[in-house]
C-alpha cells in the first residue's frame, strides 16, 4: 500500500471517528493522514474540534492557529475570526489565559480592517460581563447575532443568543431573557450546531436559569442534556466535564445522590490538567453532595474549589454550622454576602445566611437576609425562588415564636419543591413545617410529616443541617 493511499484511509478513518464523537481516535488518525500530505482547511478545523473538545487543549490550539493563518492568507476573514474565537475559547476557558486569547482576537480584528465581524464581539461582550456592564454586553451580542444571521452561521447565532439571553436576564427582564434562552436551545435541540458550540451552550443556558432561580427550566434542559450525553462514547475533556457538572446538579435535585457524587468525582479527576475555570465549580458540588449526606472529606473538596478560583460558600458555612461551629460559620457566610453585590450573586448567599443568622439568634440579620430574598421576586418571579422565600420567612417566623404566621409559607414552600421534583428540599421545608405543627398544639399532624421528613432523608442518605435544631420524636417504624 502506498503512502497516499494510506493517507486516504487514515483520513476516512478520521472522518468516521469524528462523525461518530470518538475525538482520541479522530485527532490520531487525523494526524496520521496529515503527515503524509496536508490536511484541507476544513479536515484540519474538524481536527482542531476534535480536540478541543476531547480535552487535547495544546493539539487544538496548535490546529486552530493553523487554521487562522490558513484562513487568513485565503482572505477568508470571518472564518478566520471563528478560528479565532475558538482560540480565545481555548486559552481562556480551558487554561484562564486570558491575556493570550485575547491576542488572538486582536489579530484577527486586525485583519478584519475595521469590518465588523460577529465571532469577535463575543470575547468583547465577556469582557463587559466581568465588570457587570449586562446592558453593553447586551447591545454587542444582540450585534453579533444579527451578523450571524447575515452570514447564515448557526454555530455564531446559538451562542451570541445565547449569551445575550443571560446578559438580559442579568438586566432583570426573565421573560424575554428565558425567551433568547429557548430561542438557542430550539436550535441545539433539533442538532442544528456543532459539537463545540452544543455542549459549551447547553451548560451555559442550564447555569444561567440556575442563576435566576428558573429550576424548573433547568431541570427541563437538563434532561436533554442527560439524553445528549448518554449517545456519546467518551466524556472526557473541558467541555464534556462542564456538561457533567450541570448533569450531576439534575441529579442531586431529583435525589439520585450516588449516581451525583459518582458523576462528579469522575468530572473532578478528568478536569484537574486542563480546566482551571470549571474544575473549581465541580469541586464545589462534591463538598454540597458530601455534606449533605454528612460524608467526610466535604471539607477537602470545598478547599480544592477555593484553590481552583471558586467560592467555598455557601457550603462550607453549612459545614461549620453542622459541626457545631457557628462562630466560623457566621463569619464565614457574614464574608461571603459582603462580596456579593449583585442580586443574582446574593441569593446564593442569602438563604444560607438567614439560616445562619437564626441559629446564631441573629433576627435582624435573618429580616434583612428574608426581606432581600423577598424583595428579588419583582425580579425573578420563579417558583423555586418563591418556596426560597416562603421557607426563609417561615423559619424566622418560626424562631420569632410565630408558628402560626410561619405554617402558611413552610406549607407553600414544601409543596413548591415536591412539584418541582426536588424531594430533599422538599423534606427540609417539611422538617420546620412538622415543628410549626407541633408548637400549635398539633403534635398528629407532626408525627406525620415528620416520619414522611424521615422516609426521604433515609431514602437519600441525607443528613439535613436542620436536623441539628430539631428535636426528632421517637417514632414508630
Amino acid at each position: 500500500m502506498n503512502l497516499m493511499t494510506e493517507a486516504f484511509d487514515d483520513l476516512a478513518a478520521a472522518r468516521r471517528h469524528h462523525s461518530a464523537a470518538r475525538w482520541a481516535q479522530a485527532c490520531e488518525r487525523y494526524a496520521a493522514a496529515d503527515r503524509v500530505s496536508p490536511l484541507s482547511i476544513e479536515d484540519r478545523e474538524s481536527w482542531a474540534e476534535a480536540a478541543q473538545i476531547g480535552g487535547r487543549i495544546s493539539e487544538a490550539v496548535d490546529q486552530l492557529a493553523r487554521c487562522f493563518e490558513e484562513r487568513l492568507a485565503t482572505g477568508a476573514i470571518h472564518e478566520a475570526t471563528r478560528a479565532a474565537y475558538w482560540l480565545w475559547s481555548a486559552h481562556a476557558f480551558a487554561r484562564a489565559e486570558f491575556a493570550v486569547g485575547a491576542g488572538w482576537v486582536e489579530r484577527a480584528r486586525e485583519a478584519a480592517g475595521g469590518e465588523e465581524f460577529g465571532w469577535l464581539l463575543i470575547p468583547q461582550a465577556y469582557r463587559h460581563f466581568a465588570r457587570s456592564d449586562w446592558q453593553a454586553a447586551e447591545g454587542l451580542l444582540h450585534r453579533a447575532t444579527e451578523l450571524g444571521i447575515g452570514r447564515g452561521d448557526v454555530d455564531l447565532v446559538t451562542i451570541a443568543t445565547t449569551m445575550r439571553g443571560r446578559a438580559t436576564l442579568k438586566l432583570g427582564f426573565l421573560e424575554r431573557g428565558v425567551a433568547l434562552l429557548d430561542e438557542a436551545m430550539s436550535r441545539i435541540l433539533a442538532r442544528s450546531t456543532s459539537v463545540r458550540a452544543t455542549s459549551a451552550m447547553y451548560c451555559a443556558a442550564i447555569g444561567s436559569c440556575y442563576e435566576a432561580h428558573d429550576v424548573g427550566r433547568a431541570a427541563e434542559w437538563s434532561v436533554a442534556l442527560d439524553a445528549w450525553l448518554s449517545t456519546v462514547p467518551s466524556l472526557t475533556g473541558v467541555y464534556y466535564g462542564n456538561c457533567r457538572i450541570y448533569r450531576a446538579m439534575l441529579l442531586r435535585l431529583r435525589g439520585e445522590w450516588r449516581r451525583s457524587e459518582e458523576e462528579l468525582e469522575d468530572a473532578c479527576a478528568g478536569l484537574a490538567a486542563d480546566a482551571q475555570l470549571i474544575v473549581g465549580h465541580a469541586w464545589y458540588e462534591l463538598g454540597e453532595i458530601r455534606r449533605l449526606q454528612g460524608k467526610a472529606h466535604a471539607t477537602h473538596a470545598y478547599e480544592r474549589a477555593v484553590t481552583s478560583g471558586h467560592s467555598g460558600q455557601p457550603g462550607l458555612a453549612l459545614l461549620r454550622w453542622r459541626e457545631g461551629d457557628l462562630a466560623a460559620a457566621e463569619s464565614g457566610i457574614r464574608r461571603a454576602l459582603a462580596e456579593r453585590t449583585t442580586t443574582d450573586e446574593r441569593l446564593t448567599i442569602l438563604p444560607a445566611a438567614a439560616e445562619v443568622a437564626i441559629a446564631c439568634g441573629g433576627f435582624e440579620v435573618a429580616e434583612s437576609c428574608a426581606g432581600e430574598i423577598e424583595s428579588a421576586l419583582a425580579t425573578y418571579p420563579t417558583p423555586a425562588l418563591r418556596a426560597i422565600a416562603d421557607s426563609t420567612r417561615g423559619r424566622l417566623l418560626l424562631a420569632q415564636g410565630s408558628a402560626e404566621e410561619a405554617l402558611p409559607r413552610l406549607r407553600a414552600a414544601s409543596e413548591a419543591w415536591r412539584e418541582l421534583g426536588a424531594p430533599y428540599e422538599a423534606a427540609v421545608a417539611g422538617l420546620h413545617l412538622a415543628e410549626a405543627r407541633r408548637a400549635v398544639g398539633d403534635e398528629e399532624g407532626a408525627a406525620l410529616e415528620l416520619r414522611a421528613c424521615r422516609a426521604t432523608f433515609e431514602h437519600l442518605g441525607a443528613r439535613p443541617d436542620e436536623c441539628a435544631s430539631l428535636k426528632w420524636p421517637q417514632l414508630e417504624p
